[in-house]
């Protein structure tokens, strides 16, 4: 199991690599040494010029596998994991370890977890899901006809979901855990060294170039990107 947490800016402050001790942190080679004092011989560089936004970060991950290999890619800023309705989960590793075996088991090709905490979201009765959304932390398998679109600046996360779910007609998601990161929310209300930050002039024109690409899979609500609607039926 490969975890990859792509990462600018936060040597030293780039939580999941806390949280997750058998991480990886992929940054770019001018921020290699800096990252390598606080994350010892677990830093990956790739070249400058395959950094810059983060779709073109997260497409340089990709281009780490072979086709057909998959990873977790997992955003720097992982503050805790819920297991709805139970707490905290401790060991959060084992919980990727256990969904990786039926994700394997399945030939997923892209999942995740809950986008929500809420437990009254949380329908017990349907603990998973075969074509529900995963931001933040997501399973994904190269598929060398897919690519993270590096000309949105923003949203690149729910154009890749849509993507592969369009493609595979499947995705996997495990409804009952929730990772929290940071960034959860709104990013305009965060201050927050690196990562995403000073991207929120990217959004208007992001979300324009969205709903050209996709029509009203996308849903707005007050001018807001509001979830995406699924290509494909399912539960």
């Amino acid at each position: 199991m490969r975890i990859l947490v792509p990462s600018y800016g936060r040597d030293g402050t780039a939580s999941t690599m806390d949280i997750m001790p058998s991480a990886m942190v992929v940054v770019p080679s001018s921020q290699a040494e800096q990252y390598e004092r606080h994350y010892p011989n677990r830093v990956i560089a790739i070249p400058d010029d395959q950094d810059g936004n983060i779709a073109r970060k997260r497409n340089a991950l990709l281009n780490l596998l072979a086709p057909g290999e998959a990873c977790w890619m997992i955003d720097d800023d992982l503050k805790r994991v819920h297991r709805i309705k139970d707490g905290y989960v401790k060991d959060v590793e084992q919980v990727l370890e256990t969904f990786t075996v039926l994700l394997e088991q399945l030939g997923a090709y892209y999942g995740g977890f809950s986008n929500s905490s809420d437990p009254v979201k949380y329908a017990e009765y349907a603990p998973f899901s075969l074509c529900k959304p995963s931001y933040g932390c997501v399973y994904i398998r190269r598929d060398p006809g897919i690519s993270y679109d590096v000309g949105l600046g923003r949203h690149e996360d729910a154009d890749i979901y849509l993507q592969y779910m369009n493609k595979h007609r499947r995705v996997m998601r495990d409804n009952r855990y929730y990772f929290e990161f940071e960034c959860n929310k709104d990013i305009a209300k965060k201050t927050q060294r690196g990562g995403i930050e000073h991207s929120e002039k990217h959004y208007n024109p992001a979300l324009d170039k969205l709903i050209s690409k996709w029509g009203d899979l996308i849903k707005i609500k007050n001018g807001k990107m509001n979830g995406v609607r699924q290509p494909i039926r399912g539960i």
